[in-house]
């Protein structure tokens, strides 16, 4: 039996991306089907929203047959609305400091800012980003590889002109 999942809106799109990232998903139908599996039951309504919060969008795989992708949160623009947008406005203002090491990124923030910058990162839902940790002034967040933690931080970085 798959590991439980929270019953959180955070927490099922974050099964979302992991779905879409592991297989290719058409429908909104097969992926419905798919989280029933792992035990998320979800309206077509509220799978509607998820998808259009996590920016999701279709293009044709290599077999082309036109599936759902999902874009890292460091893809997409400032202007973006919602939570990818609001962790792009909170790490511009917030973050004082980035570096990688192995599959963590530790941020600095100005201090008292880490529970806010954290709690951004989350609900982003960025593709291969497990999890944060915050404590005053630092966060650490744990990807699921090197190259991830390193994309991250580079990208972080850039937005506070380092």
């Amino acid at each position: 039996m798959p590991n439980p999942v929270p019953n959180t809106r955070t927490a099922r799109q974050a099964k979302i991306v992991e779905l879409i990232e592991q297989q290719p998903v058409a429908s909104q139908a097969s992926l419905r089907s798919l989280l029933a599996d792992v035990g998320i039951n979800v309206t077509q309504a509220t799978l509607s929203r998820d998808l259009e919060e996590l920016r999701a969008y279709k293009e044709y795989n290599a077999q082309g047959v036109r599936v759902y992708k999902i874009p890292d949160a460091v893809e997409l623009s400032f202007a973006d609305a919602g939570a990818p947008g609001q962790f792009d406005r909170w790490a511009g203002e917030l973050l004082t400091g980035a570096e990688s090491a192995l599959n963590q990124v530790v941020l600095r923030t100005i201090p008292g800012a880490a529970q806010l910058l954290a709690s951004a990162i989350d609900r982003a839902v960025i593709g291969g980003v497990l999890g944060c940790i915050a404590g005053d002034d630092t966060v650490l967040v744990i990807t699921d590889s090197e190259q991830r933690a390193t994309r991250l931080c580079d990208d972080l970085l850039s937005r506070v002109g380092r």
